[in-house]
């Protein structure tokens, strides 16, 4: 073996999953160069490109718990869904401070999480940004912060973002945002990566945002009322240069006009905002089972499909698009207690409603690629949450980021 060339020795690590060739770096110096350098970076994403779709779940936010999964896949090889990934190093957090209480508060489109921890001897909370597949954690401080905030005075909610670039996360950005209904201001505090630093920032926006934000390609998304009480998303990007008001965008969703059957709501999908529902579009009689995407222009009408009696006459709510396959839907019925996942291209659709229950309380389901599994949690479970709508869309990328 130790014969071998760094570029064999490249060419056999690349057609390795993540979660396997992540602990090779403690082997030898050698392998930990080959596994560090952007030659492997791209051989293995080259190598993975047609692979099924890197692993995800749809976490229900206050439960810390996955409604939908899909993790059977060459890419990160992973064994168990990402929540079970999550509760594990929460419950290992927990085992070494058994006086503070650990939540998840906010998800990134890199494969990060961040942790909020309440302590009972201790009167700030302590944060982390981890990686729960891999087990990296940095804990993170918001001292110095900015004179006059005081984060117990209110409810504030979490959003984190991030900036990657050819395989490398480049820095993060913590926030921490508060407005109060039916005012004009939305107060964030920013803690950089890069600066060490926190700074407020004040927006004047005269729109009742919702407390879930969606976190992509360096922006937060929020589901959001103007005065007239029309639906719109709210965009901020960190990245962007000015401050405050400059960095917002507001997109009003594209059939405020029209009736429609579902309750607004997006999800990311590959690197983009998608949002679906089924309306009638301009001169049509018919209903159509539509998906925009949301572009730097507005919202672009990518498919529209015939939903049928299935979507149309009973009590189907949408899940999730899955968020590497644009053309493939989940959705849920509660009484008929079944799984429909649909090509939105064509319209076709399955129906499952025939479960085999594992010990962890999770369903297998396997789709139309015999190597690809979703997992989905007890009919009970769903049942009882769904029409919240309180989820968050959990992703790995195509590439294991390291923390700065």
């Amino acid at each position: 073996m130790e014969s071998l060339t760094d570029d064999l020795w490249t060419m056999v690590l690349a057609r390795l999953p993540i979660k396997i060739f992540t602990c090779f770096k403690l082997v030898c110096k050698q392998w930990k160069s080959i596994l560090e350098s952007p030659f492997f970076r791209n051989l293995f994403m080259s190598v993975h490109q047609n692979s099924p779709s890197s692993s995800w779940s749809l976490m229900y936010y206050s439960m810390t718990a996955d409604m939908v999964a899909d993790y059977e896949c060459d890419t990160w090889g992973l064994n168990r869904s990402l929540d079970s990934f999550i509760k594990s190093l929460l419950f290992d957090k927990y085992d070494k401070h058994k006086n503070r209480h650990f939540n998840v508060v906010a998800y990134s489109d890199a494969g990060l999480i961040l942790i909020h921890t309440e302590s009972t001897d201790i009167e700030k909370g302590v944060l982390y940004l981890a990686n729960p597949v891999s087990r990296e954690c940095v804990e993170i401080f918001l001292d110095p912060r900015p004179i006059g905030i005081e984060m117990n005075k209110y409810c504030w909610e979490w959003g984190l973002v991030t900036r990657t670039e050819h395989g490398h996360l480049l820095g993060y950005k913590v926030v921490a945002f508060h407005k109060k209904w039916n005012d004009t201001e939305l107060s964030c505090l920013i803690y950089s990566s890069e600066t060490g630093m926190s700074s407020l920032e004040t927006s004047v926006v005269n729109y009742n945002i919702s407390l879930l934000s969606i976190s992509l390609n360096g922006n937060l998304h929020w589901l959001a009322l103007n005065n007239d009480n029309q639906e719109v998303v709210l965009s901020m990007d960190f990245y962007a240069t000015g401050r405050g008001s400059n960095r917002c965008r507001v997109s009003p969703f594209p059939d405020l006009e029209k009736t429609t059957k579902f309750k607004r709501t997006c999800t990311p999908c590959q690197g983009f905002l998608m949002y679906m529902n089924i309306t009638k579009l301009d001169g049509s009689l018919e209903d159509k089972l539509c998906v925009w995407r949301l572009r730097s222009e507005g919202w672009q009408l990518i498919s529209k499909t015939s939903p049928g009696s299935i979507l149309t006459g009973f009590d189907y709510l949408p899940m999730t698009i899955d968020p590497f396959d644009a053309k493939t839907a989940y959705f849920w019925s509660t009484e008929q207690e079944s799984l429909l996942y649909i090509n939105l291209h064509n319209g076709k659709f399955v129906i499952h409603n025939q479960f085999e229950h594992t010990s962890d309380g999770h369903i297998m389901i396997s789709l139309n690629d015999p190597r690809a599994m979703v997992s989905v949690k007890s009919p009970i479970i769903i049942n009882h949450i769904i029409k919240q709508a309180y989820f968050l869309p959990f992703v790995l990328p195509q590439w294991l980021y390291r923390i700065p």
